[in-house]
């Protein structure tokens, strides 16, 4: 169904930025580049430099800017919060400073969601692995989040980025996020929206998510810190582990086990060594089949039963003389 820009409903797009304003810029462009309208962007710097307001508004051109400065760093689990109590949109979607939406990411989310009545939806995504040599920028590996929902993978490991979701507005003010969450925020998020709420999925990639080695967050912090907001996620969640997802964790883990994967080879040898083995067997069984039809058919001739009484002939002759009687 064809409707006009002034009866679509209002996206609103919330940002967290913090000390990385030419980062932010092209954020903002891919925005910008939107082929759906209308969209709100809610700025959150949590803490972070002077931005250039005028200028955003400017790289923003139709698209309206709720610039909130936070004075303090907050962490990204309380500007996130902030960004959704200010949403004015019927929908709600996420972008970080450092990565960018696709021209018909918008578009074709919203689509989906009025489609299929969904609340939430995400869409697939590049993950780009960038690298700064020499003054230039290098993309590397690029791997695409591309799969349908299942809670389990979900309870298991976030799959899904932010970037790539859509949310029902009236439904994302009901779970905000939990600031105790550190790291993980939109993990532990994604997990408490997917208990009542199945995701749809497109199957279109429509964003990049970028990863830079000395500025993504995931990379600030220590590999013990990452354990810990594992472990976290998994002792708050703990209760929708069911024994069945329990069993395939301990089914996969062993599966994957290094000495496992030993045994099994171990396993194929001695097949191949039986198998070798019973080949050589079945050779030598069909030789001898062989040879015995080879023995009997010479029993069977008149020569050899000529030598044959030859032998006896022979033998009684050599008895007689060994033993001194007269022949």
């Amino acid at each position: 169904m064809t409707t006009t820009e002034e009866n679509k409903p209002l996206v609103s797009i919330i940002v967290r930025t913090k000390d990385r304003p030419e980062l932010l810029q092209n954020a903002l462009r891919s925005i910008a580049s939107q082929t759906y309208r209308p969209i709100e962007v809610i700025l959150i710097n949590d803490g972070g430099c002077s931005l250039p307001v005028e200028k955003l508004h400017g790289t923003l051109e139709d698209i309206s800017l709720n610039y909130i400065n936070l004075k303090r760093n907050t962490g990204r689990a309380h500007a996130g919060t902030t960004g959704i109590e200010n949403a004015a949109g019927a929908y709600t979607g996420f972008l970080d400073d450092d990565d960018e939406y696709y021209p018909e990411h918008l578009e074709s989310l919203v689509s989906r969601l009025q489609q299929d009545n969904c609340k939430i939806v995400y869409s697939a995504v590049e993950s780009i692995d960038k690298k700064i040599e020499g003054g230039r920028t290098h993309l590397d590996c690029k791997i695409v989040f591309a799969r349908k929902f299942s809670y389990e993978d979900l309870l298991i490991a976030n799959y899904i980025p932010l970037i790539s979701l859509l949310f029902e507005s009236n439904l994302l003010k009901t779970l905000m996020f939990d600031e105790s969450f550190e790291l993980y925020e939109d993990w532990d998020l994604l997990i408490r929206a997917g208990e009542n709420n199945t995701f749809c999925f497109v199957n279109k990639v429509t964003a990049a998510y970028y990863q830079w080695s000395n500025l993504q967050i995931a990379f600030k912090s220590s590999p013990e810190a990452i354990k810990q907001s594992t472990i976290q996620i998994y002792h708050k969640h703990l209760n929708k582990f069911t024994p069945s997802l329990i069993y395939r964790l301990s089914a996969e883990e062993w599966i994957h086990r290094p000495e496992v994967a030993e045994l099994k080879q171990t396993i194929h040898d001695k097949e191949m060594e039986i198998r070798t083995s019973g080949e050589k067997i079945q050779l030598l069984e069909a030789q001898a089949v062989e040879k015995e039809e080879v023995i009997n058919t010479i029993i069977n001739t008149k020569g050899w039963k000529y030598l044959v009484q030859y032998r006896r002939l022979r033998d009684w002759i050599k008895s007689v003389v060994l033993s001194g009687r007269k022949v």
